[in-house]
């Protein structure tokens, strides 16, 4: 397709594939990297189109199942704002789908983007910007004539277990919170493989956290080497009174693999590592997406600084969430994991504004986020978990917002192997 071209669809909706974005009169979205591959595939072949086919354009050099073909197909078709199925894509019983009917248009690249694209790209370039001077900033600000609080670190119990071909580790402050974990996932597993005759929850590590008054659970599926796979990396954080979804998530899931997620702006810095937390509630928040910018004080010692946005459950469009400065070192460990990191706190920025898509009281990202600027506030020293590393992947652990995947930049983290 041209990179100045739009197709216009019978929905009085349009796709500009160079942007990947759906856009109608009261509306922009974001189309993931399968949605902007099937759609184009169903357009540049004016016939009928195989599920075979589909699934090969959707995921070049990977194998998934139909069901995450009939997935895309069903977004696309709320996003195509179809009032009747069939609109815009026909399903042809037995053979798949096609596209017929739509107009191809020229798009002006200078045209001038939505009031509300612009206050959040906006936001994201103005945090881009505080993220980055404040990695300038918050090692001459370190921790000199601050008063910390030094609470005692938390004693963890840990049990693993295998469970056929997967392996868990689970994570309490008692055996109570333990049990309750482990009891949970088992029922979910066991529920999993009873409906699949070939379940997707195979070849599995697996992290499962019970802490106050949250789960987390994060997995990725592994070689014959025992390693993660590229883009199998999923983690989750989840309040009791949400556990059911979450339940019934895993059970009847077959995703396998991940999107990375893309915030669009021309001026962020490349972090040094990125985290995805997903979340399982009615808030309209989907996930959390932070970028890392690392620096070295001295050795052993690292100025860390955070920005962190949250993605809307409907149309993936990014709020800034918050920015935070901290220093981090390693410290000697007493845990049962594979090191211990104390981070001492330099400063929070709170720039979540409230918004008629987002409801605060049913949001877990906001809940746990709210948790650390009240740390920072009260400048208390918190303690973080090194879980499991490989090149170019981290498993962190930090008891108030959970158990999440740190994907880097380069082969290793430099906090833990400066």
């Amino acid at each position: 397709m041209s990179s100045n071209e739009q197709i216009k669809f019978r929905t009085e909706v349009y796709f500009i594939p160079s942007l990947g974005i759906i856009q109608s009169a009261d509306s922009t979205q974001k189309l993931n990297l399968s949605e902007q591959n099937i759609l184009t595939f169903l357009i540049n072949n004016h016939r009928p189109v195989t599920k075979g086919e589909l699934l090969k354009a959707g995921w070049p050099d990977r194998i998934v199942s139909e069901a995450s073909l009939f997935q895309v197909i069903r977004a696309l078709r709320v996003k195509l704002q179809e009032r009747r199925k069939g609109d815009v894509i026909e399903t042809l019983p037995r053979v798949g789908y096609q596209i017929t009917q739509f107009e191809r248009l020229l798009y002006p690249m200078k045209k001038i983007a939505t009031d509300r694209q612009k206050r959040i790209r906006k936001q994201v370039v103005t945090y881009s910007l505080l993220a980055a001077s404040v990695l300038v900033t918050s090692a001459s600000i370190y921790w000199k004539g601050n008063h910390f609080q030094t609470p005692a670190q938390i004693n963890f119990l840990t049990e693993t277990e295998a469970w056929d071909n997967n392996k868990l580790m689970f994570i309490a402050s008692n055996q109570t919170d333990l049990n309750d974990i482990k009891q949970k996932l088992s029922d979910i597993y066991r529920e999993h493989t009873a409906r699949f005759k070939q379940p997707t929850i195979q070849n599995i590590k697996a992290y499962a956290y019970k802490g106050h008054d949250i789960y987390s659970v994060a997995w990725c599926q592994v070689d014959k080497e025992k390693a993660c796979l590229p883009n199998t990396d999923f983690a989750y954080t989840i309040e009791e009174n949400d556990w059911e979804k979450f339940s019934q998530f895993l059970v009847t899931s077959t995703q396998t693999f991940r999107e990375s997620p893309i915030i669009q702006t021309d001026m962020a810095r490349e972090p040094t590592s990125q985290v995805y937390m997903n979340y399982m509630d009615d808030s309209g928040i989907q996930s959390k997406i932070v970028h890392y910018y690392i620096s070295n004080n001295s050795p052993g010692n690292f100025s860390y600084s955070y920005m962190s946005f949250i993605t809307e459950k409907e149309t993936d469009f990014h709020h800034a969430l918050s920015v935070r400065a901290a220093t981090i070192s390693v410290v000697e460990n007493h845990s049962p994991f594979l090191a211990t990191a104390e981070l001492k706190p330099d400063m929070f920025h709170w720039a979540y504004q409230p918004n008629d898509i987002i409801i605060e009281d049913k949001s877990t990202a906001l809940m746990t986020e709210s948790r650390m600027r009240e740390d920072f506030k009260k400048k208390r020293i918190v303690y973080s978990y090194l879980l499991y590393q490989q090149p170019f992947l981290n498993l962190v652990f930090y008891a108030d917002t959970g158990i999440y995947w740190v994907n880097n930049s380069t082969s290793y983290n430099k906090l833990f192997n400066g």
